[in-house]
């Protein structure tokens, strides 16, 4: 079972509260991938105050996260794709 399908089990439910962006799937991904953040940041080459900055506030430029997916074994697409599906579903939950 890959990281991501343990991750979809698990969000389904807290989708109705949170506003997404693609930091907290990052987050999520390593943490079930189990690498703290200075891991993630030396196997991405990455300095530590980006991995941070990704995670908390979704703030990163395209090469921050292309190299962070690389790590997280995905993509740049599957990552934005799966937070675009998160905050749809958190949408559609606030609506019913």
């Amino acid at each position: 079972m890959t990281p991501r399908d343990q991750y979809d089990g698990q969000m389904e439910r807290v989708t109705d509260r949170i506003e997404w962006h693609i930091g907290h799937v990052v987050r999520r991904l390593r943490m079930l991938a189990g690498v703290k953040q200075s891991e993630l940041a030396e196997q991405a080459g990455l300095a530590l105050s980006k991995i941070q900055r990704l995670e908390d506030r979704g703030s990163a430029t395209l090469e921050t996260v292309a190299a962070v997916a690389t790590v997280l074994m995905t993509s740049t697409a599957e990552l934005t794709v799966y937070t675009e599906e998160l905050n749809q579903a958190s949408t559609t939950r606030k609506a019913c």
